[in-house]
């Protein structure tokens, strides 16, 4: 261990401080405060998640970790400490709205309405402060990168930093609690390098931290910088950054945390306190893709040694002669091969007269060539410098226990299938302005249907008017502010565009109230993430409610809570459904299905229609999975399909996904016939807001006709180069069948999708049965 001079009155000011934080005595006695919390002995506490859910278990042992604690330099954000008896630190972020206690269901009715309840808002009933922001820099992760992850021979070794952002709750009282906390985890995407990318989020951590959630915002800046490597592999790179942070905190939690000085640091009071069982991961842009490859390398990756960086640094120093100097100086390098020589030495002649000399012969032997070789001595002196550990692999360690997985806007390239057994969440916003094809509704489109014993449930998320940038407080510029002329122009009179605060109060309660349902337990949220409540007025624009028509919500089941009747990826979805019941159209000029491919359609048949395919400007069907293409010009075409006799006792929803593509709104008129030929319609649009492409309410004759600020942008074909038509995705039309009145479920004959309007271009896909659980949840067990 080097010697390090001991601070002492900095450590003790470092220290005491930490320890008035976590007492929540009087602090106005510093002596006091710390002395009651060296001494306090630990009351248990309730927990904080009281509610039973599918996805959470009595957390086992946590699994081996390094020895010893973690070293690291860990420091107070100014301005962050607690002093707001609800949200705990820093400036009272602005989400304001109903508290839970506020929150009032809808009385019961006869009539079946959408939603059963209002979705309490992720604000109100904190049982904890927030701790202070606290910045770390844990040391710096070896670990490796390729374009495969299930081989080496590729594999390229790069060192990244272990840098971010904490907040962890803490007790209102002085009694500390046994309860471990769960775990989200934070990435930002590939912003400007130099701008504190990671701190953006904050806004979501205090609220996450103030209910019982240590919140760890990751800092991947050293990778946007272009140090790590290039391309697809820099997702890779962040993946190794999310499970390189996970096993430093597995390893805090384990031992502790000391700082610079081998003293307790102020994350050492993490320490048995965090739940490797529940850990939920959010990515932004890059970061997105980032956290779908942490969760494939999860089970499979590969663990680094000391030699494998030895080996790196001998075949590539220049890749650590920038960041980490000192380990390239233990490195001797090599030297070429000298062949042996016959060297003729002549003597001095003195005089003409005397005879030629004889000459003296030496010979230079030949010197091999020397290898590049490793200076022990250095190289440790470095791994001790730079506080450098190794990624940890399948070998040694337990793979981490993901329960959710949220990607905000991501970036989607070189597809990732095989998202299985997690939870997954997708935020698409309708004007993001950098990833403007909105790749990831091809991630969920890849994802959403797992294999048999996946009952994990998928979410497509699209939020109308927002940007790509605002969902992090220092992203300020908006990235469709250079699109004056467009749909989701700022400027642009009547426009829909959220505010930066309003983008917020939304971003917050859907990322939130996701972890809390799926890494949490918490069944407060269930009811909003299956389609059954309304958004709370804390999450509308100006928290004036009701906002649901911003935010089209689609939902997948899992294998246990679905059944399938057509998806249109078989070469027969013409003639057949799921089912093996016919399946026909009537009234369509033109048609097409089409499957999905890797990143464009892969295959229309006859070919693909008009206008449904991208053009220059991101227009079209921006959703990737197979589907059904439509286009009419007389009201009531329709789609028939013979439902031969499908029981739907264990399922309480009937589900469809469609895209309109022209005009701005389309109404789809919903007929269920049972075995007794009674029938029953429903306007689809009565339960849902996915209809209307643009954030308006289903009133004042929408959406059989379009409000007239929006017919300018129904067809990009008027000025194609001028104004953007409005995004177009498979969004989900969710309609209870108990609102099929008189019909019997039990024995179902058809379903008839008809389309009233006079003409229309329109995409279908997933028409399946669901149990959102809208009465009582089902198990596996109860499916006949």
């Amino acid at each position: 261990m080097i010697y390090r001079t001991k601070h002492i009155a900095q450590k003790t000011c470092i220290a005491g401080m930490m320890m008035i934080f976590l007492s929540a005595c009087n602090q106005s006695d510093t002596e006091e405060a710390v002395s009651a919390a060296q001494t306090v002995e630990p009351a248990a506490v309730a927990s904080t998640f009281d509610t039973t859910s599918d996805l959470k278990e009595t957390a086992p042992e946590n699994p081996e970790v390094a020895a010893g604690p973690v070293e690291g330099i860990v420091t107070v954000v100014p301005g962050t400490e607690p002093h707001d008896p609800q949200l705990g630190g820093g400036e009272a972020i602005p989400l304001t709205g109903p508290t839970d206690t506020q929150i009032v269901t809808p009385a019961a009715e006869e009539k079946v309405v959408r939603f059963t309840e209002i979705a309490p808002d992720t604000i109100g009933g904190a049982t904890f402060k927030a701790s202070p922001a606290l910045d770390y820099d844990l040391g710096n992760l070896v670990a490796s990168s390729s374009w495969f992850s299930d081989t080496t021979s590729d594999d390229e070794v790069f060192i990244t930093p272990i840098k971010g952002q904490v907040r962890y709750p803490m007790p209102l009282n002085s009694a500390a609690t046994a309860e471990r906390f769960p775990i989200i985890v934070f990435q930002h995407g590939n912003h400007w390098h130099e701008d504190p990318s990671y701190q953006g989020y904050d806004y979501i951590a205090q609220d996450l931290a103030a209910h019982g959630y240590v919140v760890v915002s990751i800092n991947a800046n050293w990778i946007n910088s272009g140090s790590a490597i290039d391309g697809d592999t820099s997702s890779q790179s962040r993946a190794q950054l999310i499970l390189g942070t996970l096993d430093r905190l597995r390893q805090i939690d384990a031992s502790g945390q000391i700082d610079e000085y081998d003293e307790p640091g102020a994350l050492d009071p993490l320490k048995n306190k965090l739940d490797f069982n529940r850990i939920g991961l959010m990515g932004h842009s890059r970061g997105g893709l980032g956290v779908t490859y942490a969760i494939k390398f999860n089970p499979t990756r590969l663990g680094l040694s000391r030699d494998d960086l030895r080996a790196s640094l001998i075949a590539h120093p220049n890749l650590f002669k920038v960041d980490y100097p000192a380990l390239v100086k233990a490195v001797n390098p090599a030297t070429g091969a000298t062949p042996g020589e016959i060297i003729k030495t002549m003597p001095t002649v003195k005089a003409r007269s005397a005879p030629d000399p004889t000459p003296t012969v030496d010979i230079k032997p030949a010197i091999a060539a020397v290898p590049a070789k490793i200076d022990e001595k250095k190289f440790e002196a470095a791994i001790e410098k730079y506080n450098i550990f190794f990624a940890a692999g399948r070998e040694t360690e337990k793979p981490y226990d993901f329960k959710a997985a949220f990607m905000l806007a991501p970036t989607y390239r070189h597809g990732t299938y095989g998202i299985n057994n997690v939870p997954l969440a997708v935020l698409l916003p309708g004007c993001d302005g950098d990833v403007d094809r909105l790749d990831g509704s091809i991630a969920y489109d890849h994802n959403r249907f797992g294999p048999a014993n996946d009952i994990a449930p998928r979410y497509q998320i699209m939020v109308k008017g927002a940007n790509h940038n605002y969902y992090n407080t220092n992203w300020l510029e908006d990235d469709f502010g250079h699109y004056p002329t467009r749909y989701c122009a700022p400027t642009r009179r009547d426009g829909i565009r959220l505010s930066q605060d309003d983008q917020r109060r939304s971003g917050n309660f859907l990322i939130s109230s996701f972890m809390r349902y799926h890494v949490g337990g918490e069944q407060k949220f269930a009811a909003y993430w299956n389609a059954a409540a309304r958004l709370p007025n804390a999450a509308c624009p100006s928290t004036d409610g009701p906002c649901d028509e911003w935010v089209a919500l689609s939902v997948q089941k899992g294998a246990d809570k679905r059944k399938l009747i057509q998806r249109f990826e078989r070469s027969d979805s013409m003639e057949r459904n799921e089912l093996g019941g016919s399946f026909s159209l009537s009234g369509f000029d033109a048609t097409a299905f089409c499957t999905m491919g890797n990143w464009e359609v892969a295959v229309c048949e006859p070919s693909r229609l008009l206008d449904f395919q991208y053009a220059v400007l991101p227009q079209g069907l921006l959703s990737l999975a197979d589907h059904l293409e439509l286009v009419w010009t007389k009201p009531d075409a329709s789609i028939a399909t013979d439902l031969k006799g499908l029981s739907a006792k264990s399922y309480d929803t009937l589900t469809f996904r469609i895209a309109v593509l022209r005009p701005v709104g389309q109404e789809v008129n919903v007929t269920l016939t049972d075995n007794s030929g009674k029938t029953a319609t429903i306007a689809a649009s009565t339960f849902n807001d996915a209809l209307y492409n643009a954030p308006r309410k289903m009133e004042k004759g929408l959406p059989m006709t379009d409000d007239p600020r929006d017919t300018p942008f129904a067809d990009p074909r008027d000025e194609p180069f001028e104004d953007e038509h409005i995004k177009s995705l498979l969004n989900m039309v969710a309609i209870p069948l108990k609102a099929f009145g008189g019909i019997d479920v039990t024995g179902l004959k058809e379903l008839k999708l008809s389309f009233p309007k006079e003409s229309g271009m329109v995409a279908v896909t997933d028409i399946e049965l669901q149990n959102f659980s809208r009465e009582a949840p089902l198990s596996l067990s109860a499916r006949k």
